[in-house]
């Protein structure tokens, strides 16, 4: 198994290059600063930090499932997006069975196939789309699960819901068939498949979103899974009792009822990812369009060696060496300032 490899910590490149202010353009989190509100909320818990949180999260399922139109039961919470992969894969995948997941893409879901026993089968994008023909392709007796990214990390894209449709109609019954989410506050393609849309119509889709995103959470780690409930029943088997913490269930809680927080964020990268897409194409570079808050970028030489060039001027990128794609970048986008910033420091380490 590969180690999971993070983005480079602010804290770790201040240190090692001395600098006072550093950029983190790397791992898709917000840019803007929690509400005052919110983080009352937090301190308000912390005078009640001797017992366990609600293990079943109640109120703020109430509150997520009336504002996605569904039922309280195809609702479970865990710490972050990465372990509902996990209690996925715990559920369903078993000794000897097989996942397809596209390729390049998020690690964790081959992570997760492979200490469940089961094996990863890798498919190949196309260009920087998941293609769902290819993935049918590789479909076989042992196929017990499929993983799909939309939209996709690291590529920014999306399929649409006819291809999808298509694809779960020739896809054998016994198949499982997870959507992470964890972009769709930022998707504008009025064309993309959403989870909500087949929980009651096709029980084998299996929905995962996250607060760390448009909700700026990253930190706090709460993630959801959605799913019929019969599918929410057998996969609470394997969640732990208590695996999202006090702080975290006020903060996300607090964020779903005071809402322009996460608007405003969301509208702020909407308008920045034009914005910076268009700017970076009038100079030769291009990215795939973007339903997510960060881009993908082709470099015309190693993005190793931006990613190097561009540390000591005080921003962190992610290398698309990391996806097997090393003459990219994935670039966060944060505020505008800090794009501008970046855009400048970006074109000195390319001349």
């Amino acid at each position: 198994m590969r180690p999971y490899i993070p983005g480079k910590p602010l804290v770790e490149v201040k240190e090692e290059l001395g600098l006072t202010e550093v950029v983190k353009l790397a791992s898709n989190e917000c840019p803007l600063e929690l509400p005052g509100l919110v983080l009352e909320t937090i301190l308000k818990q912390a005078t009640d930090l001797t017992r366990y949180p609600d293990g079943n999260c109640r109120i703020l399922g109430r509150e997520l499932a009336s504002r996605l139109g569904l039922q309280t039961d195809c609702l479970l919470f865990g710490n972050g997006a990465e372990e509902c992969i996990r209690l996925v894969a715990q559920a369903f995948l078993n000794q000897g069975d097989q996942a397809i997941i596209p390729k390049p893409i998020f690690d964790a879901y081959e992570t997760a196939t492979i200490l469940c026993g089961a094996e990863p089968v890798m498919v190949p994008l196309i260009g920087y789309d998941i293609d769902l023909k290819s993935i049918s392709a590789k479909v076989t007796e042992k196929t017990k699960l499929i993983w799909l990214c939309n939209p996709a990390n690291p590529t920014a894209t999306v399929f649409n819901k006819e291809a999808f449709d298509r694809f779960l109609a020739e896809l054998p019954e016994n198949i499982v068939v997870v959507l992470d989410e964890a972009y769709y506050e930022f998707v504008t393609d009025k064309n993309c498949p959403h989870t909500e849309h087949y929980l009651f119509k096709d029980d084998r889709v299996i929905g995962l979103r996250t607060f760390s995103k448009a909700y700026g959470l990253a930190g706090l780690r709460v993630g959801y899974i959605m799913a019929h409930p019969e599918v929410i029943k057998l996969i609470a088997k394997v969640k732990l009792p208590f695996n999202v913490n006090v702080a975290a269930q006020a903060a996300a809680l607090a964020l779903l009822r005071e809402e322009n927080f996460a608007k405003g964020h969301v509208e702020l990268i909407c308008r920045e990812r034009e914005r910076v897409a268009r700017s970076l194409a009038e100079n030769g570079l291009k990215s795939p369009v973007s339903q997510t808050n960060f881009l993908f970028v082709r470099l015309p030489g190693s993005g190793d060696e931006v990613f190097r060039e561009l540390m000591p001027k005080g921003f962190i990128v992610r290398p698309g060496s990391i996806f097997g794609m090393p003459d990219h970048i994935r670039l966060s986008l944060g505020s505008e300032d800090q794009n501008d910033g970046f855009l400048k420091a970006l074109d000195e380490a390319l001349n």
